[in-house]
């Protein structure tokens, strides 16, 4: 569909149902979507293209999920671009030190800092979104307690997948979200086999 004029244009496309829909979905379903969330946040930090792409307005109503059952983000307009090339080039202050959300200005809410988003080589960001805002119980984009809501018993103990999605919104000291994503997608992609 077009919408616009005046030198402005909105082009829609209807690509299936949002992600907020899928809440109550079954668990094997959740878990496939929620791999897929994350998957997503690591090619949108990390690429060979050398561009981080940070998602600063993570709901499940700006993911859709399509006929073939892949994520979709579909509204892009909140997007911070940091071409890492230029950081790595300029070296600002504490640049090639990964940087680290740690929940600044409210807990309930996504918070950044696009100053130093765009100051660094390598930031967290995205996968603090996505676990934060909406795989963690306390996911402040859920309407139920997180995404990954009552996860089975036999996968939790088999994969600690609680745990990890509890790091990954909210880090202890012990790890950090880098270390937590990999084993977090590995957990996820045992879990959709399991329940199969």
């Amino acid at each position: 569909m077009y919408k616009g004029g005046c030198g402005r244009t909105v082009v829609e496309e209807f690509v299936g149902r949002t992600l907020a829909e899928y809440e109550d979905a079954p668990w094997p379903v959740r878990a496939n979507l929620a791999r897929q969330l994350i998957e997503m946040a690591q090619i949108l930090t990390e690429n060979s293209l050398n561009f981080a792409l940070y998602l600063t307005d993570v709901n499940t109503h700006n993911f859709a999920v399509n006929e073939d059952q892949k994520i979709v983000l579909v509204d892009a307009e909140n997007i911070i671009v940091v071409d890492r090339l230029q950081v790595r080039k300029e070296k600002p202050h504490g640049w090639s030190k990964p940087y680290t959300n740690d929940v600044i200005g409210c807990l309930d809410c996504l918070s950044f800092s696009p100053e130093d988003l765009c100051a660094h080589d390598l930031a967290d960001h995205n996968y603090y979104a996505i676990c934060a805002g909406i795989l963690a119980p306390d996911a402040y984009y859920s309407s139920r307690y997180g995404f990954l809501h009552s996860i089975p018993p036999h996968i939790d103990l088999k994969t600690e997948l609680s745990y990890l999605i509890k790091e990954c919104a909210h880090p202890t000291s012990q790890f950090n979200r880098f270390l937590i994503v990999p084993k977090l997608v590995k957990a996820l992609k045992f879990a959709e086999k399991v329940a199969l």
